[in-house]
């Protein structure tokens, strides 16, 4: 409870990770994300998001700067996200707030490749927000992709730190913009640069070799691959079985018994993360009132 007090739910967030790895891809006719590489240059825009009547387009003044005080850190650009109320029990009880955290894509291939979050928001009665990561889609920098991506300097304001401030700075907005401050936050992410692989797939060939892997990254990047790095350093699960991303795709008839479970499970996390939070939502609340009481 004195945590809860300290952060005075100005924002609660649950990270989803989807790390899963697969040793047989055939045999489930596991589909590939982002087959070939995509640049910043190169990057599909599927649906648009005022052809969808569900979902609403809003841009956010992003400062490009969010660490630093160089003359540069004080300009701005307009960081786009998607938001879709059709599923939200509103602010007043608290419903919680889906979040997709954009890759390096446009959100609208972001939106329109993920069906974990519109298929389980009626379940949870859930708001859903799609935020465009920055340098991607329509949320660009400096006016331009061109001059964003001119030298090093520009470029140096796409990365993952700045990102993740971008996302925050969203959603203490939508917070205080619809007073959801009491509504918790569930993100939803998956890959994030995963796609770069051999032979243009992110799937090696099974059996995986760890020892043959890192000997490569060794001669061509110069760096040894850390296996562990994004659930040391993130928190998160893993799966045994699988594939990249795969749960966060649209549910399917094809799927397999394995696959349905996963989501099961981590639709029971949810829950489990929701009603834990609405309890100690609710002692707080009760304590405060009492305190008030005290003073009258």
């Amino acid at each position: 409870m004195d945590s809860l007090r300290r952060s005075s739910f100005a924002l609660l967030f649950f990270l989803l990770f989807s790390f899963c790895v697969s040793s047989s891809a055939a045999k489930f006719n596991i589909p590939r994300l982002r087959t070939r590489p995509r640049t910043i240059q190169n990057e599909p825009i599927l649906m648009s998001a005022s052809e969808s009547k569900d979902y609403k387009t809003f841009l956010y003044t992003q400062p490009l700067d969010h660490f630093n005080y160089r003359p540069d850190s004080y300009k701005t650009f307009q960081q786009r996200y998607l938001i879709n109320f059709k599923y939200w029990d509103g602010a007043n009880t608290s419903a919680p707030i889906f979040v997709l955290f954009g890759g390096e894509e446009s959100i609208d291939y972001d939106r329109d490749i993920n069906g974990f979050l519109p298929e389980n928001a009626p379940h949870f009665k859930a708001l859903l927000v799609y935020i465009e990561h920055r340098y991607y889609g329509k949320s660009v920098p400096f006016g331009s992709k061109e001059e964003a991506m001119k030298n090093a300097s520009t470029l140096g304001y796409c990365n993952s730190a700045q990102a993740i401030a971008d996302y925050a700075a969203v959603l203490l907005h939508i917070k205080q913009k619809y007073s959801a401050e009491k509504c918790p936050v569930i993100v939803i992410g998956g890959s994030y640069g995963g796609s770069h692989g051999h032979n243009d797939t992110m799937f090696p060939l099974a059996p995986f070799d760890l020892s043959s892997f890192s000997k490569t990254c060794e001669g061509l990047f110069g760096v040894q691959p850390k296996p562990h790095w994004v659930t040391t350093y993130y928190g998160g699960q893993l799966y045994v079985a699988g594939s990249h991303c795969l749960d966060i795709l649209p549910a399917k008839e094809s799927d397999p018994l394995w696959l349905i479970m996963q989501r099961k499970a981590e639709v029971e996390i949810i829950e489990g993360w929701l009603a834990k939070y609405h309890a100690d939502l609710l002692e707080f609340e009760d304590e405060t009132r009492a305190r008030s009481q005290e003073l009258e």
